[in-house]
């Protein structure tokens, strides 16, 4: 047998299988989007990223729970688009039946995405972390820490100290008792920050200010019912200026805030329920009822074991420098897209394999259904050199009208492979011509063994996909036509399909 010969068989053989493995895609890809694999892998990709592999029951449920409410965030749901002509509705209400219908055969805990009936199909790393740091309400947690801070300082270290000089400053009592009325307006003030603070209207550093400014005018109220030539008066209002600067001067409220502020670290132990920062979070919070306080403390509660492992030690990795928590949780939420990253890699291989498992199911399905047996296709194209040459021709044709500089579209392949199929007699199918061809008068046993194996062949040819058999068309048809050096250049311009 003359190379020529083995070239042109080889390029017919290759060119049956293109032609099956765009079929073979075209089934995977409606399967695929029907039962929506992709969807449900990611989801069950990150319930384990969530559980950190822990199949606990307990642990498992809690991360299910938990992956459900991050798909319930804007930057999540908004992911997942509904098809917007009428066509594609419909579609989309055919598929969505269809899905439920499986689902009722499945018991009720076992639709993967909760009370909904889909979910995106592609998560971006950025999006994932957001929506998680957000779940884990690290922002509202540190605000109330904060405040909790906020009113310790102002009992503790302002107003106890600005009462220990009312009470040590050798003035009258009819002016200590006027000191401590303008000392419980003090107070009130102070208060009012204070409810700005836990509204949000103001800032930690703004607050701190304006206790500041508060204090100066406490003082000038006090010093101007003073008299001024009175020395035991003169030095209590020294008193309480030395006081304000010891408080408020520019390095100590640099100290200052960074103790008022809770750092990452802290956080994460009011998570994870670290007794002394718990109890912390416990006392801060005035109303047990409100909606803050009861997110939080569910959220603790609900939140698997190994998550708030996972986040401690992602926590740990944080070295921003920084005294403000919003740079820790930006350096968090770089950390957490790595680890979601790696995690889907690895969930994407399981994905892949799989997925290739599925074809060549499919493809085994695709070549019984066809009749594709690869030996009965080689002897064909090996005996009739009228067919050889005409199939070797098309093969020609498309590999030099997709070999250009544009890249090949694969929608745009699959009809003119669809249109080779009408215009050339392919030794494939059920038809009695083929049939004919296909059986000899050799024993049946053996022919029927020789024509399982020929399928199996086919089957495993056809799941190698459609860009795999395309390209090396490209190679054997260059290798025919004696080689064009700019072929291979172009070769990996089209489009490979999904088989997942």
């Amino acid at each position: 047998m003359s190379i020529p010969l083995i070239l042109d068989i080889a390029v017919g053989l290759i060119f049956i299988y293109l032609i099956l493995s765009l079929l073979a895609s075209e089934v995977q890809e409606l399967i695929t989007t029907l039962l929506q694999w992709r969807a449900e892998h990611l989801k069950k990709s990150i319930e384990v990223l969530i559980a950190g592999g822990n199949d606990d029951s307990a642990n498992a449920q809690k991360a299910r729970t938990l992956a459900n409410s991050l798909y319930d965030y804007p930057l999540l749901r908004n992911l997942n688009q509904e098809a917007k002509g009428r066509l594609a509705k419909a579609f989309r209400r055919i598929s969505d039946g269809v899905i439920k219908l499986g689902r009722q055969m499945l018991p009720k805990d076992k639709n993967v995405f909760g009370k909904k009936d889909s979910g995106p199909s592609y998560i971006p790393a950025e999006s994932f972390a957001r929506t998680l740091i957000d779940a884990l309400k690290i922002k509202p947690l540190a605000h109330i820490l904060s405040i909790s801070r906020v009113e310790k300082f102002k009992q503790d270290r302002l107003l106890e100290k600005i009462v220990a000089v009312v009470t040590e400053a050798d003035i009258s009592e009819d002016k200590k008792t006027i000191f401590e009325k303008e000392l419980n307006k003090f107070d009130q003030s102070l208060e009012e920050i204070v409810a700005d603070l836990r509204s949000a209207t103001t800032t930690l550093e703004m607050s701190i200010e304006r206790m500041s400014d508060k204090l100066d005018t406490w003082i000038g109220n006090c010093e101007i019912g003073l008299p001024a030539d009175d020395p035991s008066s003169q030095m209590f209002v020294s008193r309480l200026k030395l006081l304000k600067q010891d408080i408020f001067c520019e390095n100590e409220r640099r100290v200052l805030l960074g103790t008022l502020k809770p750092k990452l670290e802290e956080v994460m132990q009011v998570i994870t329920r670290s007794p002394e920062l718990y109890s912390e979070f416990e006392k801060a919070v005035k109303d047990k009822d409100s909606p803050t306080y009861t997110d939080i403390s569910k959220l603790i509660d609900t939140l698997p074991d190994s998550l708030k492992a996972s986040m401690v030690e992602l926590t740990n990795r944080v070295k921003s420098g920084s005294a403000s928590i919003e740079d820790d949780i930006s350096q968090l939420q770089i950390q957490v897209e790595t680890w979601f990253d790696r995690s889907l890699d690895r969930a994407s291989g399981v994905y892949k394999r799989n997925a290739k498992g599925v074809a060549i199911l499919i493809g085994l399905v695709v070549a019984v259904t066809a009749n594709t047996d690869t030996f009965h296709i080689v002897e064909s194209l090996s005996k009739n050199s009228i067919l050889r040459e005409t199939i070797a021709k098309h093969a020609e044709q498309k590999v030099s009208q997709n070999s250009k500089e544009t890249p090949v579209i694969l929608a745009d392949l699959k009809k003119e492979m669809r249109k080779t199929l009408s215009d050339v007699s392919i030794p494939i199918g059920w038809s009695k011509a083929n049939r004919d061809q296909q059986f000899s008068k050799e024993d049946r046993k053996i022919f029927y063994l020789k024509q399982i194996v020929g399928w199996i062949v086919s089957g495993l040819a056809i799941s190698m996909g459609s860009s795999f058999w395309f390209g090396l068309l490209n190679k054997i048809v260059n290798v025919r036509n004696t080689g064009k050096s700019d072929f291979p250049k172009h070769e990996q311009q089209i489009v490979p399909e999904v088989r997942e």
